[in-house]
């Protein structure tokens, strides 16, 4: 029996980096976000200053991205009692099972959600009221 030969395998750099950032991608954090508020007229803004904070400790999830809200200082002019927007955060730890959605800014009227149960998509809706 003739001992097997393992043929050298090279993988194209530009694959490689593309499955780097895909990997990254699927650790992402998606909190959809309903605000409701009594007012017919009011102004929203998120700050990067937002992160998700584990219960369990260890390292908060920085703000990556937003949608359908702007980011400090630009404000979003809203006409109605309801928004919805959309904000992607870095992973969280893989033992992390409840986390906290904070706004820390230097004023009064930060974002804060706590106590959200962790699932398998890493996918959460919340809702807000002001």
């Amino acid at each position: 029996m003739e001992p097997s030969v393992i043929p050298a395998v090279e993988i194209d750099e530009e694959l490689l980096t593309e499955a780097k950032i895909q990997a990254d991608v699927e650790k992402q954090v998606i909190v959809h976000v309903t605000i409701q508020s009594t007012y017919s007229w009011w102004q929203l803004r998120i700050w990067p200053s937002t992160y998700l904070i584990p219960r369990e400790g260890g390292a908060q999830a920085k703000l990556l991205n937003a949608d359908n809200i702007p980011f400090y200082p630009q404000w979003l002019h809203i006409f109605g009692p309801i928004h919805r927007f959309t904000l992607i955060f870095e992973g969280l730890p893989k033992d992390c099972e409840v986390f906290d959605l904070v706004e820390e800014i230097p004023q009064k009227g930060g974002f804060e959600v706590n106590g959200i149960c962790r699932n398998q998509s890493d996918v959460y809706h919340v809702e807000i009221f002001e």
